[in-house]
């Protein structure tokens, strides 16, 4: 039977390695599996993050990773676990010469300065939610290929968005690769496309709004959701968050 639950510790090897194997744009999969489980575990500690998982008897289906307060929620990852994933990050890019140039030529500065910003609580108020109130961001999710058709993703996103107005968020943005599965699965259930653009991996993108107040728009056909194991990549937060640290901090997500 279907359980969405929260992701535990316990989760992060078989979360990281859906990650790792599923969600291939941007820096962070290409990092490891290991640097993936600190940056997984990010979202379940932090008080702006929601980290879910899908699992039946044979284990974990699926997994959600967002905010609910995206500046606060790098903001509390810098001051908390910001060493921790430095360290990691560090370490990770050391062993792949070839993400780190990557990494400092197109990252560093930028990171940088986020990081910045951030730990000044300048980013506090500056959210794109177009009514004003926190923006919350679906990060990552991805489910098991062997479990399509089954409405694992569906179930992923209405829990994410029953969480997310609980904690007072009113809208989600989100970012998926143009001509890929996700946008047409956004799009189906409700989610209005806000924004195409050039991802920072120089992919086009599309930013979508999902209004969480609002039932997910149900379509009989089968989604691109339920017919894939890959996802979304929320590629918003290496545009957001991955500002937040360098990247050997790690904020990517959003557009890994």
């Amino acid at each position: 039977m279907l359980a969405i639950d929260r992701l535990s510790r316990d989760d992060l090897e078989e979360t990281a390695e859906l990650h790792h194997r599923h969600l291939h744009m941007g820096l962070f999969p290409k990092m490891g599996k290991g640097f993936l489980r600190h940056y997984q575990d990010t979202f379940a500690e932090s008080p702006y993050g929601i980290a879910l998982v899908a699992r039946d008897e044979e284990g974990v289906l699926g997994a959600l990773l967002g905010t609910t307060w995206n500046a606060k929620h790098y903001r509390w990852v810098l001051q908390h676990r910001g060493p921790e994933l430095a360290a990691f990050g560090s370490l990770a890019l050391m062993l792949r010469p070839h993400v780190g140039y990557m990494f400092a030529s197109s990252r560093l500065g930028r990171y940088a300065k986020g990081a910045r910003r951030y730990l000044a609580g300048q980013s506090d108020t500056a959210s794109p939610s177009s009514t004003g109130a926190p923006l919350s961001v679906l990060s990552h999710i991805v489910t098991q290929d062997r479990r399509r058709r089954c409405g694992v993703g569906r179930q992923l996103l209405e829990e994410f968005r029953r969480l997310a107005r609980v904690r007072g968020a009113s809208e989600a943005v989100l970012v998926t690769e143009e001509g890929g599965l996700g946008a047409p699965f956004f799009e189906r259930i409700g989610c209005e496309c806000i924004a195409c653009r050039k991802g920072a991996d120089g992919r086009s993108v599309r930013e979508y709004r999902l209004k969480l107040d609002r039932t997910l728009r149900h379509d009989e056909r089968l989604s691109p959701l339920d017919r894939s194991h890959a996802l979304v990549r929320s590629d918003f937060h290496e545009l957001t968050a991955a500002r937040v640290f360098a990247d050997a901090h790690g904020i990517n997500t959003a557009i890994h």
